[in-house]
């Protein structure tokens, strides 16, 4: 055992996107920093995430899956991955998994200890929901076999926030009955800095606000704002690659039942606009399409042919709902692909003119800062976390509005002003200079470690 070693113990609520498993921003980020703290001197990580598709590998020793028999439970009603959620679960059936999950944690954590031949000196459970309770009580179990106490931190990620504010406004109690939020306040884990969260993580002052609301009791000079790094060895600028190189590789992928049929989108494009998002209310995509309506118009008129490529899935209902709404407005250049990995991500930013996400209140916007490390300017709204890293410097927020159709104007007008002004040109050292400074997987991990370290003495 080297001297003074961190030995950390990562508790992920999604998939890593591994075995052909496309995984959501939370994976993606668990993965990532699993790594980057293996990378650092005298730094350990063992790490568990759920995957209904996944198996442990043996010979990892730091990583295993916890297996399912069903697709991962979600908070929301919306996700890439899966449709099931937790409001489904029967009292039988989420306390069964909560307690396999809590003997897996407390098993795997002790195998580790004795592989490491030391105690965990730090455990962060992902998502203000399920983990933190359940790894607090594993953290319970062994102080009371005389185990040493070990900080509990919490990674505050956005659903588990969104999750609560449905219940909390009972508005919709069919499909957010106020079920959860009453079971972590009665459990206190985010009241008692002593024997439950001591620390939390976020990556944006927005989710700050929004924990603060859902846990007034959690002092907010407690939580540590750290915004997302991302992969430098996938997400950067691909060079010597042409836009209609790379769409020519892609056929559409029609929702199920559709009477469209398939496409290889064609290779005749002087510019490419790149939407990549699940597919929820709050993505706004509908704005973007009718933005794309608008924006088809002006570039025909000027003689360029401009594509918007939409990158992403969800549940069927919303794949139509999407999907038919294209046909509808008469799209003619707007084609969709559903979800890839990250390095063919990072191929479409790299030859993109603009990414345009026009969230509403993104928690933080991962996707803003991948489009930028591929060296593309971004367009987004005026909300949520992309407040705290957008300037006219790297792209465009324009004005935040509940009307669609005056948003839609508002982002038809920002891509023809950034296509028109070569933003791509003119942004790209910018994007990449603020990535490369800001946010990098590593230097969030260790802008973390720092100041866990610093408030817990």
């Amino acid at each position: 055992m080297a001297a003074n070693k961190t030995l950390i113990f990562q508790l992920g609520t999604n998939n890593w996107q591994r075995e052909g498993e496309f995984a959501p921003g939370s994976g993606i980020l668990h993965e990532a920093h699993h790594f980057a703290y293996k990378s650092f001197e005298n730094t350990g990580c063992y790490s568990i995430y759920p995957s209904k598709v996944q198996t442990s590998d043996p010979t990892e020793t730091d990583v295993i899956v916890f297996q399912l028999d069903h697709d991962i439970p979600i908070c929301e009603s919306i996700s890439p991955v899966s449709s099931y959620r937790w409001h489904a679960m029967s009292d039988e059936e989420f306390n069964a998994y909560r307690e396999r999950l809590e003997n897996t944690v407390y098993d795997f954590m002790a195998k580790a200890e004795e592989e490491e031949g030391m105690d965990f000196t730090l455990a962060i459970a992902h998502h203000t929901f399920l983990n933190p309770l359940a790894l607090r009580n594993v953290l319970r179990r062994r102080e009371s076999e005389g185990k040493a106490k070990v900080p509990l931190v919490c990674f505050v990620h956005g659903t588990a926030l969104k999750m609560y504010i449905h219940e909390m406004k009972g508005e919709n109690t069919e499909e957010f009955p106020l079920r959860f939020l009453p079971l972590l306040q009665q459990e206190k884990v985010f009241d008692d800095l002593e024997n439950g969260v001591s620390l939390c993580y976020a990556i944006s002052g927005e989710q700050v606000n929004t924990l603060a609301k859902v846990f007034p009791e959690f002092p907010t000079d407690r939580v540590v704002i750290s915004p997302n790094g991302i992969n430098g060895r996938v997400f950067y600028p691909r060079e010597g690659v042409s836009l209609n190189e790379v769409l020519s590789k892609f056929t559409t992928t029609p929702y199920e039942g559709s009477d469209v049929e398939s496409i290889q989108i064609p290779g005749e494009y002087d510019h490419m606009v790149l939407f990549i998002g699940k597919f929820a209310d709050w993505k706004r995509q509908d704005a973007l399409l009718r933005a794309a309506a608008i924006y088809e118009g002006v570039f025909e008129e000027k003689g360029k042919k401009v594509a918007t490529i939409i990158v992403g899935s969800g549940p069927l209902e919303n794949q139509k709902l999407y999907q038919d709404m294209a046909v509808e407005l008469g799209l003619q250049h707007t084609y969709y692909i559903g979800p890839h990995p990250q390095p063919v991500l990072a191929e479409l930013a790299s030859v993109a003119s603009v990414g345009c996400f026009p969230s509403k209140n993104e928690p933080f916007g991962m996707v803003f800062i991948e489009c930028m490390g591929c060296g593309t300017p971004v367009i987004g709204a005026n909300s949520g976390g992309p407040k705290d890293f957008v300037s006219d410097s790297v792209g465009l927020l324009v004005d935040e509005t509940d009307d669609i159709d005056e948003l839609a104007h508002s982002l038809s007008d920002a891509v023809v002003e950034s296509i028109e002004e070569n933003w791509k040109e003119s942004m790209k050292e910018a994007c990449l200079k603020l990535v490369e400074e800001k946010y990098s997987v590593e230097a969030q991990c260790s802008n973390l470690l720092k100041h866990t370290f610093e408030m817990l003495g």
